[in-house]
């Protein structure tokens, strides 16, 4: 991949970790509570507050996914690995995590105020939740994520770095120390500089 897909990885890197961290803080789940009597409520639960892992490992791959760019070789490929982990390991939780966001929907309408402190209808309620699109959203900004970070291991190796346009290719030639200024004239070189 050339410097070109460099640049495009890194980007699709960036914007895959933060939109997974942003998706992370939107209501995964709402409900809306009607009780006779009582005012009604819109309870909704963030992924953040349904698992808190999720946001963390965004966090973690998005600075790593940056972190390339100052990086080269075995440490910019050890990189992408805590990249691609990072990210598939908030992807399975965000894939198999529905429990946590129905328990954490049932804890909050446990503190809704237009709840009377119906247990069975909080779990109720709790089940005929809609989930939001934020959720499968993070997911797939996860997944892109992962796929930006395996494809640093992948190419990462052969990117340009930070400063590497100063390094020269091969091995430097040792400089010759000659003190006679005919000799450095013979070579071509001037001896006044």
């Amino acid at each position: 991949m050339s410097a070109r897909g460099y640049g495009s990885t890194v980007l699709l890197g960036v914007v895959g970790g933060a939109a997974a961290f942003f998706t992370a803080s939107q209501p995964w789940s709402r409900v809306t509570v009607e009780t006779e009597g009582l005012a009604r409520d819109v309870v909704s639960v963030n992924g953040n507050e349904a698992l808190p892992v999720v946001g963390g490992l965004a966090l973690v791959a998005l600075a790593g996914i940056v972190a390339v760019l100052a990086s080269r070789g075995r440490v910019r490929t050890a990189v992408g690995v805590v990249v691609t982990l990072a990210s598939l390991a908030a992807a399975v939780a965000v894939a198999l995590g529905g429990d946590a966001v129905h328990d954490a929907l049932v804890t909050s309408l446990a503190e809704s105020p237009a709840m009377a402190g119906d247990a069975a209808l909080q779990s109720r309620l709790a089940d005929e939740a809609s989930t939001t699109a934020w959720r499968w959203a993070c997911l797939v900004s996860l997944l892109v994520s992962a796929a930006a970070g395996a494809a640093v291991v992948r190419w990462g190796r052969a990117w340009p770095s930070m400063g590497s346009r100063y390094e020269s290719v091969g091995q430097q030639r040792a400089e010759t120390v000659d003190d006679d200024p005919w000799k450095a004239l013979d070579r071509g070189e001037d001896p006044t500089v």
